[in-house]
Parts: C-alpha cells; sequence; structure tokens
C-alpha cells in the first residue's frame, strides 16, 4: 500500500533529539521520572520497571529533554539497538536518558502515532546501517535520511486509528490481567499467610459481632456487604463456614485450627520425574521468555529436547540462578497440551502442589515475597554464578488445610487465571493482526 505514497525523509517530517546522560548523583528517590531503555518493553510501551528520578529542581536545568505525548523513541546503541517506544500521556511528565533519540513531527502534516508505526516498522533498515564494533550503534545521518511513506494526514489518521485501536485493546488486557493476577495474590496471602478469615472470626466474636459477617467481610475484601446480591452473599457465607473460628499454637506459629504444618516438599513436588526422550521435538521454554512480574510466558518454540527441566500443565517455574531469581521470572505452566510433556532451561526449579492444594496455589508461592527473600537467601555459589539449591525448601514450612478450603480456593483462582489466560491469548491473535497489518501497510 505504501508504495503509492510519496516518500519523505524523516529528517523532513520529524525532530531528532537525543537525551541527557544523567549523572548518578543526579539520581533521587522521587521526583521526574527518567526513562531509560529498559523501561522500553519488547511491545513499545512504557513501564516504571527500575525507575529512576531526578528532583524537580535538576529537572527544571534539562527541560529540553522533556518528553511529550506520542513521542518515538529509538535505542541507538547497546544491546537493545533498534528498540522503539512510544510515550502517551500516562507515562509523563519524564526526561529522556542518554542511548536514545526521541522521534518528533515538526508540524500537524503528520499524525504522530503513524509516524511511530511507520517508524517502527521501517526501523529495521537501519539495523542494517548498524556500524561500529560488532554493530553496537546507528549514525544520526543514517537515521535523517530514511525513507518513510508520507500518505495524507487523513490517511495517516485512519491508520493510526485503526492500529491504534488493536494495540489499545491489548494494553487494556494486560491493565486487566495485571489486575487479576494482583487479585488472586491478594487473596493468597490473606487465606494462607495472614489468615485474614479466620482472625477476623475472631476479632468479630470478642467484640460481640457476627464472626461469619466478619469473614466474609475478609474474603469479599468489603467493609460493608449488604449491598451484595444474595447469590453473591450465600457464595461468601459457604466459603467464610469453610475457616475455623480460632488460631493454634504450631512450631510456623499460631494457624488456624485443623489445619497441618508441613515442610515445602511434603506439600509441593520440586522437580518431579518427567518423560522426555532425547532428540524428541517437544515444547522449549527459553529463560529469556519467563516474565518477572506475571504468570504467561512470552513465547515457547519447538526444539529437540537434550538435556534440562521438563514440565507439565499445573507446573509453575522458578528461576533459580542469580539475576534471573532477584528480577523475579516465575512462569505458570498452561500452554502445552494435556499429557504434553515441555521443557526449559536446567536454571529453572519446577514445582507442583500435591492434593489437596490446588495447582495455582504453587505460582502464586513462588511470587509471595517472603518465599522469593528465604530462596535468594539460600543460594550459594561464587559470585555472579549463585543458585537456590533444590534441598533447601525441606526448611520452609507452609501451613496446609484441609480439601474443603483448598478446593474453594482452587476453584476461585482457577477461574482468575482461566480468565488471565483468555485474554492473553486474544491479545497475541490481535498482535498477530497487527503485524499483519503493518506489514501490508508499510511494505514496499
Amino acid at each position: 500500500m505504501s508504495a503509492e505514497w510519496p516518500k519523505v525523509q524523516l529528517q523532513d517530517i520529524a525532530e531528532l533529539k537525543g537525551g541527557y546522560a544523567f549523572k548518578s548523583e543526579d539520581y533521587t528517590d522521587a521526583g521526574r521520572f527518567v526513562l531509560r531503555t529498559v523501561n522500553i518493553d519488547s511491545s513499545g510501551r512504557i513501564n516504571r520497571e527500575g525507575t529512576t528520578f531526578v528532583s524537580e529542581e535538576t529537572a527544571k536545568e534539562y527541560e529540553r529533554f522533556a518528553l511529550q505525548p506520542w513521542d518515538t523513541l529509538f535505542v541507538m546503541v547497546g544491546a537493545t539497538l533498534g528498540k522503539t517506544g512510544i510515550v502517551k500521556e500516562c507515562d509523563l511528565p519524564a526526561l529522556l536518558n542518554q542511548n536514545m533519540w526521541v522521534v518528533r513531527a515538526k508540524d500537524g502534516r503528520v499524525n504522530q502515532r503513524y509516524l511511530y508505526y511507520a517508524f517502527t516498522f521501517k526501523s529495521k533498515d537501519l539495523l542494517a546501517w548498524a556500524s561500529g564494533a560488532a554493530r553496537e550503534f546507528v549514525r544520526r545521518d543514517d537515521f535523517r535520511t530514511m525513507e518513510l511513506a508520507l500518505p495524507p494526514r487523513e490517511v495517516q489518521d485512519q491508520v493510526a486509528d485503526y492500529i491504534g485501536a488493536i494495540d489499545d485493546k491489548i494494553e487494556l488486557n494486560r491493565q486487566i490481567n495485571q489486575t487479576l493476577e494482583q487479585i488472586a495474590q491478594t487473596i493468597f496471602k490473606s487465606w494462607f499467610v495472614d489468615f485474614e478469615p479466620v482472625k477476623g472470626k475472631i476479632e468479630a466474636k470478642a467484640a460481640g459481632r457476627d464472626p461469619e459477617r466478619a469473614a466474609i467481610c475478609a474474603i469479599s475484601g468489603k467493609s460493608e456487604v449488604d449491598q451484595l446480591s444474595t447469590e453473591q452473599r450465600q457464595q461468601l457465607a459457604a466459603t467464610a463456614a469453610l475457616f475455623p473460628g480460632a488460631l493454634v499454637e504450631s512450631e510456623l506459629g499460631l494457624i488456624p485450627e485443623g489445619w497441618r504444618v508441613e515442610a515445602l516438599p511434603d506439600a509441593i513436588e520440586v522437580n518431579p520425574s518427567r518423560t522426555l526422550k532425547r532428540g524428541v521435538m517437544a515444547p522449549y521454554l527459553d529463560m529469556a521468555n519467563v516474565p518477572t512480574n506475571s504468570a504467561r510466558v512470552c513465547e515457547v518454540v519447538q526444539r529437540e529436547f537434550s538435556s534440562g527441566s521438563k514440565f507439565m500443565n499445573g507446573d509453575s517455574l522458578l528461576a533459580r540462578i542469580t539475576p534471573c531469581l532477584e528480577n523475579g521470572k516465575t512462569a505458570y505452566v498452561d500452554f502445552l497440551t494435556e499429557q504434553q510433556v515441555g521443557w526449559g532451561s536446567t536454571e529453572f526449579i519446577v514445582l507442583r502442589p500435591r492434593a489437596p492444594l490446588p495447582q495455582a496455589f504453587g505460582y502464586l508461592l513462588c511470587r509471595h515475597p517472603e518465599f522469593r527473600a528465604f530462596a535468594i537467601a539460600n543460594m550459594s555459589g561464587t559470585s555472579g554464578r549463585q543458585r537456590v539449591p533444590n534441598d533447601c525448601f525441606v526448611n520452609y514450612q507452609i501451613a496446609v488445610p484441609g480439601h474443603d478450603v483448598t478446593a474453594s480456593f482452587g476453584e476461585i483462582v482457577g477461574g482468575i487465571f482461566s480468565v488471565i489466560k483468555a485474554r492473553d491469548e486474544e491479545s497475541r491473535t490481535l498482535a498477530t493482526l497487527r503485524d499483519t497489518l503493518l506489514w501490508r501497510t508499510f511494505n514496499c
């Protein structure tokens, strides 16, 4: 399609500006966000992981590096050379750090979001022009003379609106899934760490209030439950009734009456046995595709099995090596067919809950800060290659309830994970559609 449109050089329609090399002594705990290359994720979204700031006073001195809505960012040096991102209103105010250029339309002839899509598609050409040792950077002159198709403004608007709507839906799904996972983690902590339904009953009884109502409030996360539907109250009441009204002493401290304390390997299998013959093609998960803050993996490929960890649906994968563990790399396996065995890095610890614990329990435990701190504290080995030994988990204890509580938890959290999977798969389908549209629009 773009073959029919006039071509312009990037320098004719956009300003090309670099960022500023802020010094470490400039950084503060709060203030103006300094956007670095690590803050651009693989989808072009701006994230706040590893956020750095400078004071507002310092920021005023460097306002010329302030970003604007719909700026296009390009990483022009280093390991992530060629990565692009787009700045939205929610990402501001922010200043641009070094190693990136901002591409900003000069005037109203150009739709900024169209510019982002056109530039992102063509940016692969810049990599072919990369010069220097091991192709580590691109020259500004090559960058400026890059050719882009520029249709009439109304056509740009249509392209940006249509493809942008797809990206917006993908982002909405990501945000919803993030919220759903936070809800699942909150429920896990409330039930199995803080024992809030039980404590709610105890406190209510001592104060002369209704213990069951207090447990319902703890389970639902609401201080008032009268506004809930009759069906919702009945479901919550049935769940609340599963929790005892007392805590008892144990080697783990106070736990709900009737629950038992177990060492982690007694409640959760560590590296369970799986069969996969050498040379057989099977789904392979690379450490690079394991998420740092969510359950769903980024990409799985088919590869001949040689040696590595083996896993099935319902397993949880915990990175055992530094810095992957500290960075949060953890995944929930739900991308295989029934009884299919996948494999991956030898640096995965595979965890699978034993009955009566539901499968999602293992993943939520792996995300729990206390568990992660335990794993990190037990790492051993030389500096830079430290690992978590399998046998350390015998020293980690958990409180295990009976079947009724775990079944209820499994039903609630299992439903949440099903929605997360459905939305994530929808987003992958949408991403394929978007990429096809980009190719059809800009390939020439």
